[in-house]
């Protein structure tokens, strides 16, 4: 038995900041993290090192970011577009 009722989760988006150059405003972008394990993750998960390691995975792998700088990670509710203030 889960501690976690299925119809208590609600959807959490991971979202990864990364920097083409972190000295240089308006070079960072935010994207949303699309991973296996987005349905499942919980706030705390997101918030924590489950979080952590998806969004460097997503930057690692990403065609085009793997050779930016890792700024950062956050989670948001819902499935809404990334905040515009990680692209500072």
């Amino acid at each position: 038995m889960s501690l976690v009722d299925e119809k208590d989760l609600m959807f959490i988006t991971l979202l990864v900041t990364v920097c083409l150059n972190l000295g240089v405003p308006g070079s960072c972008v935010t994207e949303p993290v699309v991973n296996s394990n987005q349905e499942q993750v919980t706030m705390t998960g997101c918030l924590g090192l489950e979080g952590l390691e998806s969004a460097k995975e997503f930057w690692e792998h990403h065609p085009l970011y793997h050779n930016w700088k890792f700024k950062g990670w956050a989670c948001q509710i819902g499935n809404r577009a990334a905040p515009e203030h990680g692209k500072v």
